[in-house]
């Protein structure tokens, strides 16, 4: 009697189908994919990448999900930059208003600061653009020119001079108080994830893996 596992892509029932150098192979009748009763590897292991996303999250080190889920450092990196690849912040509605900040960091060392900037919706409190690199114009013009080409109603900024020069006057806002939620958005990533903590001995080595960091806690 054939034996009935779940589908770990599509949880409908899988059936004993082959083996692969021993090993026994099971496909899905309703996806048609295939997955193993045990894996060689770990990092195989159907569930892996979820699990990931939940552990960078929750301010868990790479060294510290290579620990948990028993796979290496490298591995770890690779799947974090290919899980962030693949995200994104969806379609931006038109006509919203939007709170811009930047938050300063450094990779490799301290000299060698880098800032996120990006913007959240004032409604939804998402994200919906985000950028790393130097505090210029070439770093923040593409994020500004998706806001403006999403009609956006208002965008809301602290009182850096070069924000004058990439949003348009009639909907660019500079009050006291009015970047507050972004502000509070600032504390959340300082406090979950340990790379951009203030004093921190954890930090990033490239700025790829800061922006998938980030990426991931936003989007993931």
């Amino acid at each position: 009697m054939r034996a009935v596992i779940s589908c770990a892509h599509c949880s409908s029932n899988c059936i004993r189908k082959g083996t692969y150098k021993g090993i026994q192979l099971l496909r899905c009748g309703t996806c048609l994919r295939y997955q193993r009763v045990q894996y060689r590897y770990l990092a195989r292991t159907p569930g892996v990448d979820e699990r990931i996303i939940l552990y960078v999250r929750e301010g868990c080190g790479i060294r510290s999900i290579g620990r948990i889920l028993c796979i290496a450092v490298s591995t770890v990196i690779a799947r974090i930059k290919r899980i962030a690849s693949r995200l994104g912040p969806g379609p931006i509605r038109l006509g919203r208003s939007y709170e811009v900040d930047e938050l300063a960091t450094y990779v490799g060392n301290k000299k060698n600061r880098v800032w996120v900037a990006y913007a959240m919706d004032r409604i939804t409190k998402k994200v919906v653009a985000l950028c790393t690199g130097r505090r210029n114009k070439r770093t923040l013009q593409p994020m500004m020119t998706t806001l403006v080409l999403a009609a956006a109603k208002q965008i809301r900024t602290d009182a850096l001079p070069l924000y004058r020069s990439l949003i348009p006057q009639s909907i660019h806002r500079v009050k006291r108080a009015g970047t507050n939620g972004i502000e509070r958005m600032n504390l959340n990533l300082r406090t979950h994830l340990k790379r951009l903590a203030r004093r921190t001995i954890c930090y990033s080595k490239s700025t790829a893996m800061l922006a998938a960091c980030v990426m991931i806690y936003c989007w993931g």
